[in-house]
């Protein structure tokens, strides 16, 4: 088995996971700042404390102080980023596992990575159909979407 075969899927992975990791943080600092700069111009829309007292007291404020203390993270984004990481990971193993066959000398290596890759993509199918029914049997999802309308 040749060294080049093995390094080209591991640095093919590095390189995707760092990129995941630097877009994934733009994106939340993003939203942050966004985030930020709305409730920073809600709050000095309000003239004395009585009219931010008043506004806190409601339903609204109380959902706005909410959002000051946590961060927004409904069902429907973590069982979607479930379900995207599986269809990726598995439609790669099988194409690791396709290029089994073609490429001489990296056999066991596309078998291995390939599946190793397939069985994570399997997973996170598991784990995507596993959070949606659990969200549903615990009214997690009905909640926000009674809560969008």
């Amino acid at each position: 088995m040749s060294e080049e075969i093995v390094i080209f899927p591991i640095l093919f992975g590095l390189f995707g996971f760092v990129a995941w990791i630097i877009f994934t943080t733009i994106r939340r600092y993003k939203t942050a700042k966004l985030q930020a700069g709305v409730q920073t111009k809600l709050l000095e829309k309000f003239g004395s404390g009585q009219e931010l007292l008043a506004y806190v007291q409601s339903d609204a404020g109380k959902q706005f102080l909410e959002s000051l203390t946590m961060e927004q993270r409904t069902p429907h984004g973590q069982i979607l980023g479930a379900a995207q990481a599986s269809v990726i990971l598995f439609l790669l193993g099988l194409a690791l596992l396709f290029l089994r066959g073609r490429v001489s000398g990296g056999e066991e290596v596309f078998l291995v990575s390939g599946t190793i890759t397939l069985t994570l993509g399997a997973g996170f199918g598991m784990s995507a159909a596993l959070s949606y029914f659990l969200s549903k049997s615990f009214g997690l999802l009905s909640e926000t979407v009674k809560r969008r309308s």
